[in-house]
């Protein structure tokens, strides 16, 4: 008996999947943090010239742009973080397919915020209404990269056959790390807002601790 051929739509799914390539995933990606970590030194604005007449007017304008210039770094460096993070994660990955695809333009979109929600931060400090916008997209970002990888290593679902379990524990723990940090931010955010972004600070050191954990399992 002959083989039924292939309806329609299957032949379009089957097609469609073959784009779903990682190379595609990752140019995408660093094309947005390109340009997202560029709009934010953008946002830092600087005053008319006659706004700065002389070294004191200066002075002052440098002083009060202490917060904003903090805020870029910060969200310059967690960036980085997670741009390498992501080519990291990547590396491990054998395919994708349309839910991981998804989840990762989710990511992506939470990322293309970051300029707006670090802008308003550096400018309103004393606020806690200024704080939660930018505190909340961390989260919504770092979730979302968690979220991705939790998908693609369930039952080793899109992961290359050499990455072993102890990575991908270290992986997921690791991503664990920035979506508490955020939610820690938030609440420091109502107490003293001002000061509500200085726990990501300690991302790094947390991440060091669990590195150096991992490496005496091995």
């Amino acid at each position: 008996m002959p083989k039924e051929k292939k309806s329609d739509v299957n032949q379009v799914t089957d097609k469609h999947h073959r784009w779903l390539t990682l190379n595609r995933i990752e140019a995408l990606t660093d094309g947005i943090f390109a340009i997202v970590m560029t709009l934010l030194v953008l946002s830092i604005d600087l005053p008319q010239k006659v706004e700065l007449l002389n070294q004191s007017q200066i002075k002052v304008f440098l002083q009060s742009q202490g917060h904003v210039l903090y805020i870029y770094m910060l969200s310059f460096m967690i960036l980085a973080k997670f741009w390498t993070a992501h080519h990291s994660q990547f590396s491990h990955l054998r395919a994708t397919n349309p839910t991981h695809l998804w989840l990762n333009i989710i990511f992506l979109m939470f990322t293309a915020l970051l300029p707006f929600t670090s802008d308003l931060a550096g400018e309103l400090p004393i606020y806690w209404v200024s704080q939660i916008p930018f505190h909340l997209n961390m989260f919504l970002i770092s979730v979302s990269f968690l979220l991705s990888w939790q998908y693609a290593s369930k039952n080793r679902r899109l992961l290359k056959d050499d990455v072993s379990e102890n990575l991908i524990k270290y992986i997921l723990l690791k991503s664990w790390v920035t979506p508490l940090v955020a939610m820690i931010c938030m609440i420091v955010a109502f107490i003293i807002p001002a000061y509500s972004s200085i726990p990501y600070l300690l991302i790094p050191m947390i991440h060091s601790f669990i590195r150096s954990r991992f490496k005496n399992k091995s």
